[in-house]
């Protein structure tokens, strides 16, 4: 009975852990149901709005997101059929945003989603180890590129990249390529990169020749690579040749194929001539022929004399014969095509061609403005006064003259002028009719008219004061009063200016030719005079001869002249004369003062009477005083410019051309005073004028209209947004 109920309870005690097994194992298995639920997930949406589908894989991914508040009024449809982790419906939901024109940025922790133009300024992953990994996420890659111009394989990847939030450029110091695009997009483009970035096999060759003339070979290499067929050839795949003219060599760069093609081309052009020497025409371009000519003459009598020397030393007649024969060369130029007829053998050949290669250059040129600048003030003042005692009637009388020169006219002066005009006075006896003598009368004899006063007056400068008392029986007395004060200023400003060759001479002159008397002879009895009259230039003269240095400079010999005339003397006419005669150098637009001339000069005159002249106040009718002021600022200054090219020349001719067309233009619009019909002389219009680029404001209104244009679009946009 125990027994039996012992086997009750065992089998009790066994149904009961039977079913907490089972209870443990159904709660287990509904664990790992759930814990499968919740890894996979399936997303399947309709033309569901794009803001409830972000907030679907917010809530089944558990990443926080920023909506932009342009993302909106818009459907997507996710069509699957398979259950995905939250890492696999991330990358689906960055797939369908971006198919609607939408990035998702992720930076720590925080996703926002942008448009695809903003996506580019936001922070993004660099240099990501496995892009494929980030599906179609925006990242950045750093690409170098080790064998190929980083440029040009910018080039032909620009159209993979994507338009809207993809940008691609190169970085030629580091020859490195830096790509932003979705990761997928920039998986692809980095495999063509890899696949693309391959060494070719171009190897640098030396070819010694032995007969022809190295920069002649590669003048018909070069003429065969510009045809048809060699113009569709990449250009790195285009075969280079250097002529190296010291060793007579070529440096041929290219693939292997194309190397043996053109070292056996090459060896097939480099033979021997039949004959020792050869004739041939060479045509300059911008060296004169003359001065070549003389160059190269120079040159083949060094070679002839080399080669006898060595003759000689080689000893034998045979040996002689065939050295001067082979140094056998004229040199002729033909001056009206400007040509070079040159006849010599091949290596002396070579030579010429070397030699006139280097000397038929295009020279540079340079416009030189010479400014002068002459500021001169000067200030007189002169007071004076001046006295002349007469005497009357006979016997002894007081007389006297008081005369003083250093302010012009003097009283003397007036004085013989008005006696010259009075003239003398006569008595003379009067008869009538029958020629009886009735009484006398005082007649005037020898006046000149007053042309001598006339003559006295007309040199008088400032004011003149005459005061004067007659007295037929006392003192009679006449006081002259001079006073002057005299301001001049000047101002000169001349401009001259000069383009010239480098080394090449030029001058420049702008004025007269004044005659000069240097000598005069007199015939017998005075008859037949005649005078040796030189001229001589007057006015501004520059003479100059640039040279251009290395480092941007100009070295300039100047000579410069300014003169003028100052008056004229009893002898002959008296010039002014400025000279400067220098070297300097003055870097390219730069400008120099070649020298001045600074004069501060004060003179005073003071003349007077003894003791009178001192009295306080009353010795000033006794005195003459002259003060002159001169202040005189002469500078010259060089400005060079170097015209390298066409374009600089245009712009400097363009420029003074301008100008004077502008002047002749606002004389034409005054009008010709009393012809109204006739019209005045103007330039044509400069056929090269410059091109001048966009000024600062119309870049600025350009700039204003590209913003409203891109707003407007940008408000459309919206606009048709909302509407849907």
């Amino acid at each position: 009975m125990l027994d039996k109920l012992n086997s009750q309870d065992n089998y009790k005690h066994k149904q009961s852990s039977w079913k907490h097994g089972a209870i443990m194992g159904l709660f287990a298995l509904s664990l790992l149901f759930s814990s499968a639920m919740v890894k996979a997930e399936r997303l399947n949406v309709r033309d569901a709005d794009i803001r409830e589908v972000v907030e679907t894989v917010a809530r089944i991914t558990g990443k926080t997101m920023i909506v932009d508040p342009r993302v909106k009024g818009l459907k997507v449809t996710i069509i699957s059929n398979n259950d995905f982790s939250k890492d696999e419906i991330y990358n689906i939901f960055v797939s369908a945003i971006q198919v609607h024109g939408f990035q998702a940025i992720e930076n720590n922790g925080v996703i926002k989603i942008v448009q695809d133009q903003k996506a580019r300024y936001e922070a993004s992953p660099v240099n990501v180890k496995n892009p494929k990994a980030y599906g179609d996420q925006a990242i950045t890659q750093v690409i170098p590129v080790q064998n190929v111009d980083a440029q040009q394989i910018m080039n032909v990847l620009r159209p993979l990249v994507s338009p809207q939030s993809g940008h691609l450029f190169a970085v030629q110091g580091t020859n490195t390529l830096i790509l932003h695009d979705s990761a997928s997009n920039v998986e692809r483009i980095t495999k063509i990169i890899e696949r693309t970035d391959k060494a070719n096999d171009e190897e640098i060759e030396v070819i010694q020749l032995k007969h022809a003339s190295a920069s002649e070979i590669v003048r018909i290499l070069e003429s065969l690579n510009r045809g048809g067929q060699q113009e569709r050839v990449n250009q790195v795949q285009q075969p280079r040749y250097v002529a190296d003219e010291r060793t007579n060599s070529i440096l041929l760069s290219a693939g292997n194929r194309q190397r043996i093609r053109l070292r056996a081309l090459i060896h097939s052009l480099d033979r021997q001539l039949d004959n020792t020497g050869n004739t041939k025409t060479v045509f300059l371009k911008y060296a004169k022929a003359e001065h070549v000519s003389e160059v190269l003459q120079g040159i083949g009598e060094i070679k002839k004399k080399e080669e006898a020397a060595n003759s000689g030393r080689g000893g034998g007649a045979s040996g002689g014969g065939a050295t001067a024969k082979k140094a056998l060369y004229s040199v002729q130029f033909h001056e009206e095509t400007n040509a070079l007829v040159l006849t010599a053998p091949p290596d002396m050949m070579r030579e010429f061609d070397s030699v006139i290669r280097s000397l038929d250059i295009r020279r540079k040129q340079v416009h030189v403005e010479a400014i002068i600048v002459e500021i001169s003030d000067t200030t007189a003042k002169e007071l004076g006064i001046q006295w002349l005692f007469s005497p009357s009637g006979s016997g002894t009388q007081p007389a006297g003259i008081i005369n003083f020169n250093n302010t012009g006219t003097t009283i003397g002066q007036v004085a013989g002028g008005a006696i010259a005009s009075r003239g003398q006075e006569e008595e003379v006896f009067t008869r009538d009719e029958d020629g009886r003598i009735t009484g006398t009368e005082t007649i005037t004899t020898g006046g000149d008219n007053g042309v001598a006063l006339a003559e006295v007056l007309g040199g008088l400068q400032g004011a003149g004061l005459g005061i004067a008392r007659t007295s037929q029986s006392g003192l009679s007395w006449a006081a002259f009063i001079k006073a002057l004060e005299g301001v001049t200023d000047s101002n000169t400003l001349a401009r001259p200016s000069v383009t010239t060759l480098d080394n090449v001479e030029a001058i420049f002159k702008a004025g007269q030719e004044i005659p000069i008397i240097t000598g005069s002879t007199l015939g017998d009895n005075n008859s037949n005079p005649f005078q040796n009259v030189e001229r001589k230039d007057v006015g501004v003269m520059l003479k100059l001869t640039p040279q251009i240095n290395e480092g941007n400079y100009v070295r300039l010999d100047i000579e410069q002249e300014v003169s003028s005339i100052a008056g004229s003397t009893a002898v002959d006419v008296v010039t002014n004369k400025r000279e400067v005669k220098t070297s300097v150098l003055v870097p390219n637009g730069g400008l120099v003062v070649l020298g001045g001339l600074i004069d501060d000069d004060i003179q005073q005159s003071s003349q007077k009477v003894p003791i009178l002249g001192d009295i306080p106040i009353l010795g000033h009718a006794f005195k003459s005083e002259r003060t002159q002021k001169i202040k005189r600022n002469l500078m010259v200054f060089i400005h060079p410019r170097v015209l390298k090219d066409d374009k600089d020349l245009r712009e400097v001719s363009n420029a003074k051309y301008s100008y004077m067309r502008a002047q002749q233009i606002e004389q034409a619009n005054k009008g010709i005073s009393l012809m109204p019909s006739a019209e005045a002389p103007v330039l044509p219009t400069y056929d090269e004028a410059l091109v001048l680029p966009p000024s600062f404001e119309e870049y600025l209104d350009k700039d204003m209209l590209l913003d409203q244009g891109s707003g407007a679009a940008e408000e459309q946009t919206e606009q048709e947004a909302d509407e849907e």
